[in-house]
């Protein structure tokens, strides 16, 4: 396996840990805001909250990119 495959390999791998952990999270808050009840409603999310969390993930990505520069 080549380095680009195993890059990607990882990546994925750790992408998908963290949106899996990520949901996780927020399954969980919506359950404890609405008490628990078994018919649980998705609430609206806002634009703004849409719009910081692009932010960050581009932050992050700008941040990941980053590592790679030998300067």
């Amino acid at each position: 396996m080549n380095w680009k495959a195993k890059v990607f390999l990882v990546g994925g791998v750790i992408g998908l840990i963290v949106g899996l952990a990520a949901a996780a999270l927020y399954a969980r808050t919506i359950e404890q805001s609405q008490g628990g009840r078994s018919n649980v409603k998705l609430p609206a999310v806002q634009t703004g909250d849409l719009l910081r969390i692009a932010v960050s993930v581009m932050t992050l990505v700008r941040t990941i990119a980053g590592l790679a520069d030998e300067s």
